[in-house]
């Protein structure tokens, strides 16, 4: 049976022709490249595969690269988005238990533990954001399929609301003690922000580890 690999994300289809879609990137079946076994044939079809993208380019010399595209290179082959990106998903779900039991207790310390944590995420984000964008142009080629529209959708959504909600607890300090309903929407709000973490971290995840099954 054949191996056909998705040149954008690396995953793995074995059958008679390539997939219309890859399951995992959402790529075009054109964008699958056919595989043997062997590691060796591996490399050379992921080779070939970046090959076809370069149509009638070439990469410019090391010493013709801009600050910009060496920095790229470096955060990339160091793997800093996903070092990076484990602030927000280890930090917001913190943060959300923090403010529930916060509220539960009717407790100013919790919440405002919970306030700093948001703060510390908030302050990652821009890193978060430039080493993701990066990489998203460098290793996947800036390839527009759902997968990546909707981990960018998510993202972006993510961090909107993490800065309101560290706006809204700045201007209102005791939102998370007061009964009233601004508490819950502080609530619900929070609860939409973590699910957009969680939809973007759990793409992610899939898109590292595609090709390692």
């Amino acid at each position: 049976m054949k191996k056909w690999k998705c040149s954008v994300c690396g995953y793995i289809h074995e059958g008679d022709e390539p997939p219309e879609k890859c399951p995992l990137c959402g790529a075009d079946r054109e964008k699958f490249v056919e595989i043997s076994s062997s590691e060796e044939s591996i490399d050379e079809a992921a080779q070939i595969a970046t090959e076809k993208e370069q149509v009638l380019t070439t990469a410019p010399p090391q010493e013709q690269l801009t600050l910009f595209e060496k920095v790229s290179d470096l955060l990339v082959k160091n793997h800093l988005h996903p070092i990076s990106v484990h602030t927000p998903n280890g930090i917001i779900p913190v943060a959300v238990l923090l403010l529930v039991l916060g509220m539960l207790a009717s407790s100013q310390g919790l919440a405002n533990a919970a306030y700093y944590n948001m703060i510390a995420v908030l302050l990652s984000m821009p890193l978060v954001i430039f080493t993701g964008y990066v990489t998203w142009q460098k290793k996947y080629k800036g390839a527009k399929t759902s997968v990546f529209k909707i981990k960018i959708a998510a993202s972006v959504v993510a961090t909107v609301i993490l800065f309101g909600l560290v706006i809204w607890k700045t201007i209102e300090p005791d939102v998370l003690i007061t009964p009233s309903l601004d508490r819950w929407l502080f609530l619900i709000w929070s609860s939409f922000m973590l699910a957009a973490v969680g939809l973007a971290g759990h793409l992610g995840g899939q898109l590292v580890f595609a090709g390692k099954r």
